[in-house]
Order: structure tokens, then C-alpha cells, then sequence
């Protein structure tokens, strides 16, 4: 078969699976497919082969997407946790396999620290016996932030199983666990044997386990646009291959043996390194050609490629929805596909470029989809950064790991020279990090813009292959830089109330982007815990929920950051907001700034300005008036001295509280009733709590919509059942986080369009 005959069979496979999956009228992409076959002028023996072939894999796929899953019951029985569950503090999670073979997501508990070290040697290789319930995932807070229902669907996942007892155990003896178990004592060698400052970088090159890596090197390796680097992937695997294989042909292995060899040890340097799809896309690959080198015959690499990729979609179809997969052979098929263009190249240092150029290209429509952003300074810095990885870093860290096991005295010496060397190269990569500007943030594009921006990316290759123009690049800019645009051709106003859970935070944009304003940041009121609860990534609101809505949008900086008051539920998020973006002012209630959390902020705003507004402060953005009510002093007491907002433009009006109390609201009608009369929006007080919400208050503003921002469940009963009375006895309209999810207020001018995120 051609490749091109691969490739539509790929295709096939992919948009049958996805449809199977999701929904038959997804089969509409095929009619997209058998478009281009007639448009390439195919033969119609070819296209009624992909048809059959289509109709076979939907035919199957389908059937093995059926959910039978009806269990009502609390669960009673056997479970074993899959390769990947992970204990983080006191919370024990995962996938996981019941006794008939239903796959599940479960969570457990953790009651001691005894228990936490037993589970820890006994979660990935256990069956366990367990009592439990399903429950029904979450929903998310934006159509941006983590899906739990998706999550599961993708992972052929029935349900969510709350593990509430967890009892004997039976080992599981499978060659599987006992690899798996190896990767565990490899793990703990590193941890033992290497610096403390290079084990978990080790982990992540030589194992592909990334728990540890702190999140603010992540963000580093983000921002330069490097973080495959420490995901084992085709880089790795051929390094590892090049290594064993110079080994034993110094230990004058034969060279049919050695190939021999490494096709028995890639396969399971794959489940070892924790199985991602990369790895396995390098090692199938990689495979295929050794066994073409050993039985002397050649495949093109285009049809090694999409072989492995059909084989793996039948074997696993949900492997398609992982990230992993998609960008490595996203990549790959970039490469493979510009063979013309790189076979005109003859310099190495220009062909890393030209390589890196193509992966960053082909990838860029998808890191827009799933991250919002994208690093500019990836096109120049991974073409210093692979060859330094390849060349120096993983080497270095598979020889270190060498002689830690068979001459521990040498890798001492070589730690000694290598440690200050990597510590520079760190320093190196922070330096660079530090660069303004370096983030190109467009948000989340849609079905449309995704499909503008892989057509620019088509478009582009077809014409570099024949020859390149530099002129060609504005195939890629102008897409870009629409998408971009987007944001700023809005006449809107729009103002985006969070689902924060319980607490404040809410994102004004002005019309045509003319300002950003985030109004609070949520957070979680942190209790003292026993050290064994602590997790390693704690939840964090505004890195989790408010930072993927900002970024989703487009929303690269803000330029004012409003903080009603110091209470962790409104505040305790803003420390994750100042690490991911550029805030121009900070607006904090007077007299707050020796509160702990205030405190605690400090350090991270040290590149804004802080203002201290009172009563009468005001400000205007072209039509937009903002005004602030209150405090009338700067003696921060709490709640009653939050920060009150007033939003203006023509009658449209809308008015953030705070926590304000029912003393705080009668000192805001003795100086501002005539102002309030009216309100088109309140944003609701203190949640909804029964000292705020007061019935003089409700009758002077009289709001048409009331929105009161809660957690479901949460655990001090807001909104209070009185409050609710006394807004459904004025007869005014309400609506809640908790219910709705986050709530967006568009307003044109004339009309508002309310839009609900859940």
C-alpha cells in the first residue's frame, strides 16, 4: 500500500473512533474525508475500500463504547488500581478495574500515615477489597477549566467510585506489575543515590515520572516553550537505543544480538518510563526499524508511523483523546511529512532549526486548544535546548544512572562536576524565563478559528515544500493575528460572575478590551492539618478556575486587580493570579495592608502599584464610569469595610459589595440611595449570608437580577433560606453560582444576554 492509501486509512480510523465515541453525526467529518479522495481523483476501488473500513471500525468501536454501566448500589467487592494512581497527601486516586472488568475512576480517603506508607508499596501491583459509592461527577466551573465528565469519558471510565472502606489485600503477580515494581525501585535508587537537586529531573528523563517537579519550573519550562523536553518521548528512546546498542558492541556483542536485544528491552524500557503514548509511538516505531535492519527490508517512515497509530487506536481507542499522543504524533507527522523540504538542508545547525520550526508549527492550532497560549521563544530556544538535551543532560543522566548502580565512586566524581553545571544551565533557563513578553496568549480558539489556523498550517507546508518564501510566513501571521484580534473588535461589555465555589470573583471587560478588571480571586480558607494530609499541589482556585478563564479568553494581563477585603474566600487565590499575569494596579481596601493574607501577598506584587481607594474614588473609561462607596475611612474592621464598587454606563449599572453587613449597606443608602435606585445588578453580599441582604436595602435598590455566588453544599447554608425569602417576597429575580455555574452578562448598549457556563 502507498502512503497516501495509509494515511486515509489513519484518518478513517480516527474520525470513526471519535464518532463512536461521541456522536453518529460526527460521521459528517468522513464526508469531509471522501470530499478530498474525489477532489485528489482517487480511484473508486481505494475509496470503496476506506468506506468499508470505516463502516468495520464504527461498527466496533461502537460496540465497544456501549455503556452497560447501571449500578444504583453501594459497591461491594474487588478492585486493582491501574499504573498511574497516585497518593497525595491523605487522597489515594485513580483508574481503576472492579471484578467484572469495569473500569472506574476511585478515590479513597487516607486515615493514617501508617496506612499511607502501607498503600504506598502496595497501590500499583493490589487487588484490593473495597466498599464504596458512585457518584456522579462534578461539573465544571467554565467551559475552560477541568472537566471531570470528560475526563472520565476519554479514559473509557463508567463512573466515579468514593472509596469508604478499603480492606485486605491479594498481590497482583503479573510480568506487568513486576515491571512496574522495578520502576519503583528505580525510582528510589535515584531518590537515594542522586543530589537532591537533580533526582527529580532524573525522574522525569529516565522514568517519566513528573509528581515531584516543582510547579514554578513547570511554568519556567512553559514559558520557553521546552516542557516536552522532560517527557520521554522519541528524543529519549533513541538516545537510550544509541547507548545500549554502543554497549554491547563494545562488549563485542554481535550486531544481529544487539538488535535482538533491544527489541526485547524497548518494550519494556516502555511500561518501565510509565507507558505514555510518546514512548510507545517511539518505541513501536523504532522497533520496525530494527527489525528492518535485522531482516534486512525498509518501510517508509510515513507508514510505520500511521501503522503504529491505527494499531494503537484499535488496541486502546481512548488513547486518541490523550494529549500526549496527539502532540507526538502530531509532531512526527509534521517532520515526516516535510522530508522535501528538510532533504534540501545540509547544515546540522540549520536542520535543528528547520526541525524544531516544523514541530512548532504543526502543533501550534492543538497547544491553542488545550493550554491557550504559546511560547514565542520556543523557536529559538529549543534549538539551544535539544541539542544541549541531547547531547549533554540525557546522556549524562543514563551514564550517571549507570554508574550509581555499578561503580557508585564515579558518579560521584562526575556529580561534582555536573550538579554546578546543571545548577547554571537552570540559571540559564530563569534568565531567559524573565523575558517580558514571551507568551502569545489568544485564548481557546473555536471549531472555526481551529480550523482556520490547520488550514494556514497546510497551506503554508504545501507551498514551502516547492519553495520557501518568507513572504509564505504571512500564511501563518495573518490567521494568528485575526484570532488574536477577535477580543478587540467586541463592542460588548461584558462582565463574567465565577464559579469560585464558596466565594468571590468576578472579570469585567470593557467593550473592544479597552480594560481588563478582575474583581476578587476566590480562594480556600486553609486549615491546620497532620503532616500526612498535606498534598504536594494543593487545589488552588485561582491558578485552577480563575487563571483558565483569563487565559481562555485571551487574557494575558489585567489591568486592574480589585480585592474587596482580606478574607481568604475572596482573596486567598490572588497570590497564583500574580504569578501567571502582569497586573498594572492593585486595588486593596485602606488600612488592610498589615492583615496576614495581605502579608502574605507582598512579595508577589512587587511590579504593581498598590492604591489604597476610599469613598468617591472614581475613574472612567470612555462611556464607563466606576465609582467607590465605601470605605468612608481607612480603619480596616472587616466585612463592613469592604471595597464597594459602583459600575456605570448610561442605566446600566452594577454594584460589587464585598461582604458588606447590614450596617455597612444603611451607611451606603444614608450617603448613595438616590444613586442605587433602580440597580440593573447586585452582586449579592457576604454569599448571601442572613446579616447582609437587608429588607430596607433590597427595596431602595430594587435590582433586577440579584446573583449570589456560593458553593454547592457548602458549609455555612448560603444563601440563607431568609435571605432567599426576602428576595422572592420583593419578587426580584436571583440567580446563583452553585446552580447556574459561572454567569456571563453581555451588554450591547441597549439589551443584556445572560449566558450560563455549565
Amino acid at each position: 500500500m502507498t502512503a497516501t492509501t495509509f494515511l486515509y486509512l489513519a484518518t478513517a480510523t480516527i474520525l470513526t473512533t471519535y464518532a463512536a465515541h461521541e456522536t453518529a453525526d460526527k460521521l459528517v467529518f468522513m464526508v469531509l474525508l471522501f470530499s478530498w479522495m474525489c477532489w485528489k481523483k482517487e480511484s473508486l476501488k481505494l475509496m470503496c475500500v476506506v468506506f468499508l473500513v470505516a463502516c468495520a471500525l464504527y461498527a466496533i468501536q461502537d460496540f465497544r463504547s456501549q455503556d452497560n454501566f447501571e449500578y444504583t448500589q453501594p459497591y461491594s467487592g474487588e478492585l486493582l488500581f491501574r499504573p498511574g494512581a497516585i497518593i497525595d497527601g491523605d487522597s489515594l486516586r485513580g483508574f481503576a478495574v472492579l471484578e467484572d472488568d469495569t473500569v472506574v475512576y476511585a478515590r479513597y480517603r487516607v486515615n493514617s500515615m501508617e496506612q499511607k506508607d502501607q498503600l504506598e508499596s502496595l497501590v500499583d501491583h493490589s487487588h484490593f477489597q473495597v466498599r464504596g459509592i458512585f457518584e456522579a461527577p462534578s461539573e465544571p466551573s467554565h467551559r475552560y477549566s477541568f472537566n471531570m465528565n470528560n475526563y472520565l469519558q476519554h479514559n473509557g471510565a463508567a463512573k466515579l467510585l468514593i472509596i469508604q472502606s478499603l480492606d485486605g489485600t491479594a498481590k497482583s503477580s503479573t510480568w506487568i506489575t513486576k515491571l512496574l515494581k522495578q520502576r519503583d525501585l528505580i525510582q528510589f535508587h535515584i531518590r537515594e543515590h542522586f543530589p537532591k537537586s537533580l533526582a527529580t529531573e532524573a525522574e522525569a528523563l529516565l522514568i517519566g515520572e513528573r509528581e515531584n517537579m516543582d510547579s514554578e519550573d513547570q511554568r519556567m519550562y512553559q514559558t520557553l516553550g521546552i516542557s516536552h523536553l522532560f517527557a520521554i518521548s522519541g528524543l529519549h528512546v533513541g538516545i537510550a537505543s544509541g547507548l545500549l546498542y554502543f554497549l554491547l558492541i563494545r562488549l563485542h556483542v554481535r550486531k544481529e544480538n544487539a538488535l535482538i536485544a533491544l527489541l526485547i528491552v524497548l518494550p519494556l524500557y516502555a511500561i518501565i518510563a510509565g507507558g505514555a503514548p510518546s514512548v510507545w509511538r517511539a518505541v513501536s516505531m523504532v522497533s520496525v526499524v530494527l527489525l528492518g535492519k535485522l531482516f534486512n527490508f525498509k518501510f517508509p517512515l510515513a507508514n510505520i508511523m500511521l501503522t503504529s497509530m491505527i494499531v494503537f487506536i484499535l488496541w486502546n481507542p481512548y488513547i486518541m483523546y490523550k494529549i500526549g499522543f496527539q502532540l507526538s504524533y502530531g509532531a512526527t507527522f509534521g517532520i515526516v511529512y516535510s522530508r522535501k523540504l528538510l532533504e534540501k538542508i545540509h547544515s546540522p545547525l540549520k536542520m535543528g532549526f528547520v526541525i524544531t520550526f516544523i514541530s512548532q508549527v504543526t502543533l501550534y492550532p492543538l497547544l491553542l486548544v488545550y493550554f491557550y497560549e504559546l511560547s514565542l521563544s520556543a523557536f529559538v530556544v529549543n534549538s539551544l535546548f535539544v541539542p544541549l538535551f541531547t547531547l549533554l543532560i540525557l546522556p549524562a543522566n543514563f551514564l550517571l544512572l549507570f554508574l550509581t548502580v555499578i561503580f557508585p565512586p564515579a558518579a560521584d566524581v562526575l556529580f561534582y562536576f555536573y550538579e554546578p553545571l546543571r545548577d547554571w544551565i537552570d540559571q540559564l533557563m530563569k534568565w531567559l524565563a524573565s523575558l517580558p513578553h514571551q507568551l502569545w496568549t489568544p485564548g481557546k480558539p473555536g471549531v472555526r478559528s481551529f480550523i482556520l489556523l490547520i488550514s494556514s498550517v497546510y497551506v503554508f507546508y504545501c507551498l514551502a515544500e516547492r519553495r520557501f518564501k518568507l513572504s509564505q510566513l504571512l500564511i501563518l501571521v495573518i490567521p494568528a493575528l485575526l484570532i488574536t484580534a477577535f477580543p478587540y473588535l467586541d463592542g460588548r461589555l461584558k462582565v463574567t460572575f465565577l464559579d469560585v465555589g464558596q466565594g468571590d470573583s468576578a472579570l469585567i471587560e470593557l467593550p473592544y478590551r479597552q480594560a481588563v478588571y478582575l474583581v476578587d480571586s476566590g480562594g480556600l480558607l486553609r486549615f491546620d492539618t497532620e503532616a500526612f494530609k498535606e498534598k504536594k499541589r494543593p487545589y488552588e482556585i485561582g491558578r485552577q478556575v480563575v487563571a483558565p478563564y483569563l487565559k481562555g479568553n485571551g487574557i494575558s494581563s489585567i489591568d486592574a486587580f480589585i480585592l474587596s477585603h482580606p478574607d481568604a474566600d475572596h482573596a486567598e487565590g490572588a497570590d497564583e493570579i500574580f504569578d501567571l499575569f502582569p497586573v498594572d494596579k492593585l486595588h486593596v481596601t485602606p488600612g488592610s495592608a498589615t492583615n496576614p493574607l495581605m502579608v502574605q501577598l507582598a512579595p508577589h506584587i512587587k511590579k504593581t502599584e498598590v492604591v489604597f481607594p476610599g469613598a468617591d474614588s472614581t475613574w472612567h473609561v470612555d462611556n464607563t464610569q466606576f465609582t467607590y462607596l465605601s470605605p468612608t475611612d481607612a480603619n480596616y474592621e472587616g466585612n463592613n469595610d469592604s471595597l464597594v464598587l459602583l459600575m456605570e454606563t448610561g442605566d446600566y449599572r452594577i454594584l460589587f459589595i464585598g461582604d458588606l453587613e447590614a450596617k455597612g449597606e444603611n451607611e451606603l443608602l444614608e450617603s448613595y440611595s438616590k444613586e442605587l435606585a433602580g440597580l440593573t445588578v447586585l452582586k449579592v453580599g457576604h454569599h448571601g449570608s442572613k446579616t447582609s441582604s437587608s429588607v430596607k436595602f433590597l427595596s431602595v435598590l430594587n435590582p433586577a437580577l440579584s446573583i449570589f455566588s456560593t458553593g454547592k453544599d457548602n458549609r455555612y447554608g448560603h444563601p440563607s433560606p431568609e435571605v432567599v425569602e426576602r428576595f422572592n417576597e420583593a419578587d426580584l429575580t436571583t440567580m446563583n453560582t452553585a446552580e447556574n455555574g459561572t454567569i456571563q452578562l453581555l451588554y450591547n448598549g441597549k439589551v443584556v444576554e445572560i449566558k450560563t457556563m455549565r
